[in-house]
């Protein structure tokens, strides 16, 4: 609506003890508080009430008694909900902003030129690690807004630590300290060595999700130390190795440090990239219970490397790594092994490491130099037992063909102590038809083959079970199985295929021949490999 009249606006000034009724519109200055005020006019003039408002100035009491929130709901002041028992709970503005923390609050800037260390590690001790940090209404979500946020030390992650970024490569804490970015911690500051000591709360309860760990230095990622229950989601791991350098014990993205008193366990990452370290994972502390899964690993020397310095005695280090798994997850330009799980002396080796639904490219585990490359290694090498890949996607093998027209690799897909089981597959072969290969097993010496399988050819079915023994002598085989009635007439064969120069590394080729019945034959078969 229009001002009307502004020629009688009045202005008055004194002391806030002597403030007046004001007449509407008229302003009143208190001078010892600092404070203004307006006057609200009457009922009559369409007032809510009479009486003074007071306008926020810099001395005004804002946002603890001057301002209040009511919370409306979704369909606002249209269809308000109701707070209270009676009526509307109403918050000053301060409680409700309070609800909500940033790092900024702190002084953390996020413009990748401010030392932001101090801040944001004076942040995560206020919240999480100081005096009051048992009273739960103290561990709040601390919030990374987009930014880069530069270190030069490891930041301390204390214990119920939860922290939120806006997502990987938007939320970037950016370390060139000679250090991991970050590490774990107590509630009393005390890190790997001390964690625990005078009674600490070891870190436990630590959920991560949404930002980037990146290192500018051939150093770590995240250390976690003597901690249990840490969940990291949508967050990224990145390092400064590139693609075909040597390998760096320095440069991990993810390891763990446990102490015998203190082992790790129950860690989960979801969604997450790891990429450019040397090592992307290196597990040889004892720890139980870590799960990938969704993730993406790429650019790095090894994949996982777990049990590498295993030794059984070393404080800590004396039953290593235990029930690892890693599901539905992608593998990239990796120069040596995916996955290696190392034996280490005497009975002391990681134990049920466990591969399903994975999916490694075609440059992984050749020294990144393409399919048929002498270079190979397994992609999958279990050097100890207890140990399965389950329904995982080779691309490397699966690119060869089995006309002649490539080779098969040189490296099997996984070697070692382990089984594997491969997803189902077809293969339809026409009436009348000499030996034919179904399907070639590389580098199979000494391994063992059990390929069940249905065949269907008209009306005629069989279900069965191949069992294959290879060795570089020859193969062996047995086919068990039963029909629905007539000979289905088809045979099934394995055999020996030197599609590589390497002495004792054979191919194994499962052939298929049919009758001449009139109608084509087609098989779904899955393959478990004892490695």
């Amino acid at each position: 609506m229009p001002i009307v009249q502004i020629s009688r606006i009045q202005h008055r000034r004194g002391k806030a003890t002597d403030l007046p009724q004001l007449a509407a519109g008229e302003l009143g200055w208190s001078v010892d508080t600092q404070k203004l005020y307006i006057g609200n006019g009457t009922v009559a003039d369409g007032a809510p009430a009479v009486g003074n408002t007071e306008i926020i100035t810099a001395g005004s009491s804002a946002f603890t008694t001057a301002l209040t929130y009511v919370y409306k709901g979704y369909l606002g002041n249209s269809t308000p909900i109701l707070t209270g028992a009676s009526g509307d709970f109403t918050r000053s503005l301060q409680a409700t902003l309070d609800d909500h923390v940033s790092v900024k609050a702190f002084g953390a800037k996020g413009d990748d030129s401010t030392a932001d260390v101090v801040a944001i590690q004076r942040a995560l001790d206020e919240l999480y690690s100081d005096t009051d940090q048992d009273d739960a209404r103290a561990r709040r979500v601390l919030f990374f807004p987009a930014g880069v946020y530069r270190i030069n030390a490891s930041l301390k992650i204390p214990p119920y630590a939860h922290l939120v970024g806006e997502g990987p490569d938007k939320t970037v804490i950016r370390n060139s300290g000679s250090n991991a970015v970050a590490v774990t911690m107590d509630d009393d500051g005390q890190v790997y060595g001390a964690i625990g000591n005078s009674s600490a709360t070891t870190p436990t309860q630590i959920q991560i999700e949404g930002i980037t760990f990146r290192n500018t230095v051939a150093y770590g990622g995240v250390s976690i130390d003597n901690a249990t229950k840490l969940y990291f989601n949508n967050c990224k791991f990145q390092g400064s190795y590139a693609q075909g350098g040597v390998d760096d014990a320095n440069s991990k993205g993810i390891t763990v440090r446990s102490t015998s008193a203190l082992p790790c366990s129950q860690i989960t990452f979801n969604q997450c990239q790891f990429t450019k370290f040397a090592r992307l994972v290196d597990l040889s502390h004892d720890v139980t219970n870590v799960r990938f899964n969704n993730c993406d690993f790429s650019i790095s020397r090894y994949g996982a490397l777990l049990g590498g310095t295993l030794d059984g005695s070393t404080n800590g280090m004396t039953v290593g790594p235990r029930d690892v798994q890693f599901s539905g997850s992608s593998w990239s330009t990796i120069h040596q092994q995916a996955i290696w799980s190392k034996n280490a002396s005497g009975s002391v080796y990681p134990r049920n490491i466990i591969s399903t639904g994975n999916w490694y490219a075609k440059d992984v585990a050749n020294s990144n130099l393409g399919i048929g490359s002498v270079n190979e290694v397994p992609i999958i090498q279990f050097d100890n037992d207890e140990c399965t890949s389950l329904l995982d996607f080779f691309e490397r093998t699966d690119l060869r063909r089995a006309d002649g027209s490539s080779h098969m690799n040189a490296a099997p897909e996984l070697q070692g102590i382990g089984i594997q089981s491969k997803a189902i597959k077809s293969f339809t072969l026409a009436n009348n038809q000499s030996a034919t290969t179904v399907n070639e097993y590389p580098a199979l010496a000494g391994k063992g083959l059990k390929i069940t399988y249905k065949i269907v050819r008209g009306t005629l079915d069989r279900t069965g079970e191949l069992i294959i023994s290879a060795s570089t002598n020859g193969v062996n085989y047995d086919d068990t199985y039963t029909e629905s009635g007539a000979d289905v007439g088809v045979d099934l064969t394995a055999v020996l295929d030197n599609k590589d120069s390497t002495a004792g590394n054979e191919t194994v080729a499962l052939k298929m021949a049919t009758t001449n019945a009139t109608n084509p034959a087609t098989i779904d078969y899955q393959t478990t490999i004892l490695a």
